[in-house]
């Protein structure tokens, strides 16, 4: 059972959130979030495990990479005998902390799987209908894209917000806080707050919008850059944003920023609950997002197919540990949401995951761990209903995309990070290429990516190195 000792657990997700966009000197005002901040743990280099939201949030509940849980596209995409994480296959983190004795709630967007029968997975109350803040949006400004036999899509604008907006996920998990609060029991909780915001299209109240000039926006610095050294698909995919003036992109960047904003603000309006409840002490709180967005940079927009960029994969995560460190930003660790999971359970003391493919940040947190074991990361992408196999590598400041199926990239993000220069075809850069190759295939060797790590056949032989040898 538990214990008093064991702490609370406040889970705030965010989609489409990109790390470049909080933080003090960060674009969007987020006042709540540099409280916090300040409070825990920043870390700088955290990753997803894949650009879109189900795969990544799967890997969040299992620990797992999407290539071993079984989902690699949207849920709403593909039959379930396609893509789909069922009950009973792989225990999520909520299962395992409900047999610890937490009370489990769970308010926001789900697209774990796709029964949203979320008892099954260990939450004892749920509402994934609470997704997004409901308004209606404004005539203009606005931003719509248009493309020849498609229909028009609404990019940016804002909500009229004459009556004050307000998100109902956080209604319902200030509600939960409360009624916690209010039964005075001795079992700690886990409530996990999700939203769609800041997804596109980018509505924040009109009041978030007028905090962010759109004239004052500076735009992405590679927003205009000639895809010199990119796959074939980021040259159509420009294409499909090609349409967009510079004053369009800056409304765009603003509306996403000022998205971000409000959401920082209902998430002051929780922790706000949760300190006059007397329980934020006790409360160990997790910041993160399922991905990013590219935002205009290399002239693109959103997520998914061609996106294998830091724009996307590089993630927000802040943590919030009762007697834990406060303030410092950790600049080094290469962690992110495959790491949560084992880290949640480790910390709330409840049993870990058997063949968990994360681990428990823990000795991070504690000064305990060497930073040369914490340099690697690791992503999936499976390319959506398009199939575009990518695998990514972080190693250090370096970073592979194998891209079998377009052009494969190799960047130094300490002196390139805006990722302009591809050093794939540097013959300078040879080693480095086939180490980072030789990293690749020992991961999916460790984690069963059998299917790739498997490619003997004279035609699947497309990396600048094979698997054999690979420790």
């Amino acid at each position: 059972m538990a214990t008093s000792r064991r702490p609370n657990v406040l889970f705030l997700m965010t989609d489409h959130t990109r790390s470049r966009a909080i933080g003090p000197d960060g674009p969007a005002r987020t006042p709540n979030l540099d409280a916090l901040a300040a409070d825990g743990v920043r870390f700088e280099r955290a990753t997803t495990t894949n650009a879109i939201c189900s795969p990544a949030r799967a890997s969040l509940m299992t620990g797992l990479y999407p290539s071993t849980h079984g989902m690699w596209d949207c849920t709403h995409t593909q039959r379930p005998e396609w893509v789909d994480v069922p009950p009973g296959r792989f225990p999520f983190f909520s299962e395992r902390l409900a047999e610890a004795g937490y009370r489990n709630a769970y308010f926001g967007k789900w697209h774990v799987e796709q029964s949203l029968r979320l008892e099954a997975f260990g939450w004892h109350e749920y509402d994934v209908k609470a997704t997004a803040a409901m308004g209606v949006a404004l005539p203009a400004p606005r931003v719509v894209l248009r493309n020849p036999g498609y229909r028009d899509a609404l990019v940016a604008g804002a909500l009229d917000d004459t009556a004050p907006v307000r998100h109902p996920a956080f209604d319902r998990a200030i509600d939960f806080v409360r009624r916690h609060a209010a039964a005075g029991g001795d079992s700690p909780f886990c409530c996990f707050v999700s939203t769609s915001e800041p997804h596109d299209p980018y509505l924040p109240p009109k009041r978030f919008l007028d905090l962010h000039d759109p004239a004052r926006v500076p735009l992405s610095p590679t927003l205009r850059d000639p895809p010199e050294g990119k796959p074939e698909v980021v040259r159509r995919l420009r294409a499909v944003w090609a349409g967009l003036t510079d004053d369009d992109w800056r409304l765009v960047t603003a509306a996403y920023h000022a998205a971000v904003s409000f959401i920082d603000a209902e998430i002051g309006r929780l922790l706000a609950a949760v300190k006059e409840a007397g329980l934020y002490d006790d409360t160990l709180i997790v910041f993160t997002s399922d991905h990013g967005d590219m935002l205009g940079g290399h002239g693109l927009c959103t997520k998914g197919i061609g996106t294998p960029y830091e724009e996307v994969y590089n993630i927000p995560l802040l943590l919030r540990r009762p007697g834990g460190p406060r303030g410092p930003v950790d600049a080094t660790t290469r962690t992110g949401l495959i790491d949560l999971a084992p880290t949640l359970l480790d910390l709330c003391g409840a049993r870990a995951i058997e063949g968990a493919q994360g681990r428990s940040l823990r000795p991070v947190l504690e000064g305990r761990a060497q930073a040369e074991e914490w340099q690697d990361a690791y992503a999936e992408f499976f390319g959506q209903r398009f199939v575009q196999t990518q695998r990514l590598v972080w190693h250090g400041d370096w970073k592979y995309v194998f891209s079998p199926g377009g052009t494969d990239e190799l960047y130094d993000l300490g002196r390139d990070p805006h990722e302009r220069r591809n050093l794939a075809g540097d013959p300078a850069c040879r080693g480095t290429l086939e180490d980072m190759a030789r990293r690749m295939w020992a991961k999916m060797k460790a984690v069963g990516d059998n299917s790739l790590f498997n490619s003997q056949y004279p035609n699947l032989r497309l990396a600048p190195v094979g698997p054999e040898g690979s420790e």
